[in-house]
């Protein structure tokens, strides 16, 4: 199999390659995941094309293609393979007549996150964050704010945001993805404020680490709020913990990226090599 990304996503279409160890598609073979369907060249591509079709949703092309009676005629004339990240992509799909296998993804490294969680030696906690400028709000920024305000030994780290630094709230503004791993391997905790996404990299990453994330989004094992007060009562939990969160960890390890087309076994003990 060869993989077709679409330039909706196409910033992640090296980790995808990488990740899954598949080759880009030259046109030619004829078993094919099309990564995203995102434009009207993606379904001039798939209509056409003569062989085996896989797609796998990224998010919001579900709802692009759910507007757009041909592109979605497009994918109902033929018949193919369709798989998505979460429970909530699965009934959008459905809701436009596609039944797809839900199966996590994480397109990196995990021995990449190694457990590093331990209790701070000097007794400030750190929890992160990772946004965009103008969605603060919708990212959990604003609850994150509240939060600094209710506990003196609790630092929150901004990500992909300016702003101006003040007492524990630290604006870091856009950073590498290397910067922000090597930062966050010193954390203990990171908070998901998204009403909609896919299996967010931020909470991937915090688990693999062995910390305790905190998001709105139901996943498993993982502290879910609804409120701020849940979200305080949470960072005052994360304040008693003393080992990595072991756990959940193994949990996602075995979810993640168990797709056919994938060429590793990406199940690892927790603290293996």
């Amino acid at each position: 199999m060869k993989i077709r990304v679409s330039d909706g996503v196409k910033m992640f279409k090296e980790k995808a390659k990488t990740t899954w160890g598949l080759e880009e598609w030259d046109g030619k073979d004829t078993d094919v995941l099309f990564f995203g369907l995102y434009f009207q060249e993606d379904y001039d591509t798939y209509d056409s094309f003569k062989g085996n079709r896989t797609i796998f949703w990224c998010g919001s092309d579900i709802l692009r293609t759910s507007q757009k009676k041909e592109w979605l005629d497009v994918v109902k004339r033929h018949s193919a393979n369709h798989y998505c990240e979460t429970q909530e992509e699965a009934e959008n799909l459905k809701k436009i007549g596609i039944n797809p296998v839900v199966i996590p993804s994480f397109l990196g490294n995990i021995k990449s996150y190694p457990v590093s969680f331990k209790p701070p030696e000097d007794g400030i906690w750190k929890i992160w964050l990772s946004g965009h400028e103008e969605r603060e709000k919708e990212y959990g920024f604003e609850d994150a704010k509240e939060i600094a305000g209710m506990f003196n030994n609790v630092e929150i780290h901004f990500y992909g945001v300016n702003g101006k630094s003040s007492g524990n709230i630290i604006y870091h503004g856009f950073v590498s993805e290397r910067q922000l791993d090597d930062d966050i391997k010193n954390y203990h905790s990171a908070i998901r404020g998204n009403l909609h996404d896919g299996v967010s990299e931020v909470i991937m990453k915090s688990v693999f680490l062995g910390q305790y994330p905190i998001a709105r989004l139901p996943y498993e094992g993982v502290w879910q709020y609804n409120s701020v007060a849940e979200l305080a009562s949470y960072v005052a939990e994360l304040r008693t913990m003393v080992n990595p969160n072991l756990i959940t960890r193994t949990t996602w390890i075995k979810k993640i990226n168990q797709y056919p087309w994938c060429y590793k076994n990406f199940y690892e003990e927790p603290n293996s090599n």
